[in-house]
């Protein structure tokens, strides 16, 4: 009975083994499989995935992140001396007043060839609270861009063309320092040459009224192509992913010499290329910190480069990666190539710092710079009074989180110039003459994202991989454990198997320790010999 009862528990304990072995095995691969597998990353591919329903796209159809437009006036502090001749131009700069841009993709349609396309929609909405005055109520004295640009742009016209449209400006009162409120001069005040303009050619200029922010932010309807598809190597902007694959349905852009024709040509280049940029509500998601994305709206006249600076952390714990304008992207030609078709006159470029806007902008001869001529041409901060470049105020600054590719935080800068040829045939407007007029820098800003995104977020960068994290090793470690416990419990099952092959071989040798002797009817008589015959030792005890 003892030695089943063993056998029994010994059994029992095998299957224990095998049990435990499986369960060490089974949390083992299974922590192995979630790691190789990561759950995390595959919710999130699926939920990123540009797809009618999908999450991303309905950020991206109406973006719920808050962008607002920061803009600074240049005001003109001393307007009668200045026309008078002899004295520099002096500004001060009056601001911020902010403006709410509202974002809605229209129009979508899906094409089977891996592209979507659609018609950016924006609107601007005043923000008295974070403004520092009225724009109605706020006067300030700035220049008559309508009547500068204008005869900047004939400056080279001659004397014939000149006088007589000098004389009409006389006839018509324009002058070319204007007392406006902020409102008319950013969205719109009646001047004489723009109403004769208007008049004299309706299709050209459709409008009564010219305001800056007004111009910019008329761009019409535009239908963008955008590629959906995914390329293997981010840093080429060919077919990758959520960028621009035609605008308009052109690749590039004409009025900057690009060709649309099949063929290669050879001033089709990166410079007025719209194809691979991108309108910068969205990046490609898993980051690649060589790529160098191109940003292009229509109100910018070319595509802005932005490069990857460092890794960054954010006050919400969420990483980040911080791109820059580059440090040449408004060097002139012999200095940055990539700027050659922005250069339309090649015998005499606009200085470091400056980018030509005027085929945007019904002609007038305007330019882009950062901030206060920030990094720009010594001269350009020399001619005027009042302008300050500082890098930490006026640098452009995009914070990416590069997991999900959503714009955590941006700042980006930039100026609006009236460049002013020479202007020798109307006297008042001669002081202005190989002058860069400063009219106002706009700062548009992300200070931070949703609080349902940035739970959404916390769940897909912090809390989902932290806990996927805690399961792999815990499943690790269990799977550790069992295999611990599984040794010493083999040990001892071996052990027992020993002790009752010993236990066994006992009573079989006790077995054999017993002469049976035949009776009848099948039965036997056991007599136990050996003890006996051990005791003998000497023919003495045999026959004793």
């Amino acid at each position: 009975m003892g030695l089943k009862k063993g056998v029994i528990i010994l059994l029992s304990c095998v299957t224990e083994c095998i049990v435990l072995f499986l369960l060490s095995i089974s949390c083992s691969v299974l922590s192995y499989l979630i790691y190789l597998i990561d759950p995390v990353k595959l919710v999130l591919d699926y939920k990123l995935q540009m797809a009618p329903d999908s999450m991303l796209f309905e950020l991206w159809k109406k973006p719920p992140i808050d962008v607002y437009i920061k803009v600074y006036i240049f005001n003109v502090t001393n307007a009668e001396e200045f026309l008078k001749g002899g004295v520099k131009l002096k500004v001060e700069e009056i601001g911020p007043y902010v403006y709410k841009e509202v974002l809605e993709n229209e129009n979508i349609t899906w094409h089977e060839n891996g592209t979507i396309s659609f018609v950016p929609m924006r609107k601007i909405v005043y923000v008295p609270e974070m403004s520092v005055g009225n724009p109605e109520d706020d006067w300030v004295d700035v220049p008559n861009i309508p009547m500068l640009g204008f005869f900047s742009t004939i400056h080279n016209a001659g004397f014939f063309v000149n006088y007589p449209l000098t004389s009409l400006t006389n006839v018509l009162q324009s002058k070319p320092i204007l007392h406006l409120s902020v409102q008319e001069y950013l969205w719109g005040y009646e001047d004489p040459l723009i109403r004769l303009a208007s008049g004299i050619l309706p299709n050209y200029i459709d409008f009564g009224k010219f305001g800056l922010l007004d111009r910019m932010y008329d761009e019409g309807k535009n239908v963008v192509l955008m590629n959906i598809k995914k390329n293997k190597n981010m840093t080429e902007e060919e077919g990758r992913y959520l960028s621009i694959e035609l605008y308009n349905g052109n690749r590039g852009l004409s009025y900057w010499g690009y060709r649309e024709e099949k063929e290669i040509r050879p001033e089709n280049t990166v410079c007025n290329r719209v194809k691979g940029s991108t309108e910068g509500e969205l990046f490609p998601m898993y980051i690649d910190k060589h790529a160098v994305f191109r940003i292009y709206r229509k109100s910018l006249c070319r595509p802005i480069p932005i490069v990857f600076k460092e890794e960054v952390m954010l006050e919400n714990g969420i990483n980040g990666y911080l791109y820059t304008m580059p440090d040449n992207f408004l060097d002139p030609p012999d200095q940055n190539p990539d700027n050659a078709c922005y250069c339309r006159n090649k015998d005499k470029c606009l200085k470091k710092g400056l980018s030509d806007l005027t085929p945007c902008y019904y002609r007038i001869p305007a330019a882009m710079s950062l901030p206060h001529f920030l990094n720009g041409d010594p001269s350009l901060v020399e001619d005027i009074d009042g302008i300050k470049p500082d890098p930490e105020k006026h640098s452009t600054r995009v914070i990416l989180q590069p997991t999900i590719g959503i714009p955590m935080k941006v700042n980006s800068k930039m100026q609006i110039n009236l460049v002013m040829h020479p202007t020798s045939y109307n006297r008042r407007i001669k002081p202005f003459s190989n002058m860069v007029i400063p009219l106002f820098w706009s700062e548009m800003v992300i200070d931070d994202v949703p609080d349902d995104l940035m739970l959404l977020m916390r769940l897909a960068l912090q809390i989902g991989p932290i806990g996927q994290t805690v399961i792999i090793w815990s499943l690790a470690i269990v799977g550790m454990v069992l295999f611990v416990l599984l040794v010493p419990t083999i040990f001892w099952i071996i052990n027992q198997q020993q002790q009752q092959q010993e236990t066994m071989q006992t009573e079989n040798r006790r077995d054999s320790d017993d002469l049976r002797i035949p009776l009848n009817y099948g039965q036997y008589a056991t007599i136990r010999i050996l003890p006996a015959v051990r005791k003998i030792t000497s023919k003495t005890d045999l026959f004793s």
